[in-house]
């Protein structure tokens, strides 16, 4: 890994409070480049650092889902999710979840670019309680 994506840190996500009892406490590091750092600090002190599929991850925002017990990155597009488990190893494989326009308008295909890219989007990650 070079040195210089691992000296910037983007973000940070962690499952819980870092409480003494909680035995699957988790927390994500997601650096500048492709490396995303994973450890659980109760069952090994060791960081699993995994590269990311995609060459442009500069601006995604790590998440974790309390609820699928997942962290999450937004893929460059916005079109997919990559997610990793608790159970997150050197060399698994992310899960995609495709990310889908419910109501969109209906636009020629000659359109929809443009009309897409129109827009600018920012990212706002909550999770609902259910």
């Amino acid at each position: 890994m070079p040195s210089c994506q691992t000296e910037v840190l983007c973000n940070v996500a962690m499952s819980s409070s870092p409480e003494p009892y909680d035995e699957d406490w988790a927390v994500g590091i997601k650096f500048l480049g492709k490396q995303l750092s994973l450890c659980m600090p109760h069952h090994d002190l060791r960081w699993t650092n995994i590269l990311t599929p995609f060459e442009s991850w500069d601006t995604s925002k790590l998440m974790y889902s309390k609820k699928d017990e997942r962290f999450y990155l937004l893929a460059p597009g916005g079109n997919h999710l990559c997610s990793w488990d608790l159970n997150f190893k050197k060399n698994n494989k992310p899960k995609f979840h495709e990310l889908v326009l419910h109501n969109s308008p209906k636009l020629p295909r000659s359109r929809w670019k443009g009309w897409i890219d129109s827009f600018c989007r920012e990212d706002h990650w909550v999770e609902s309680p259910s």
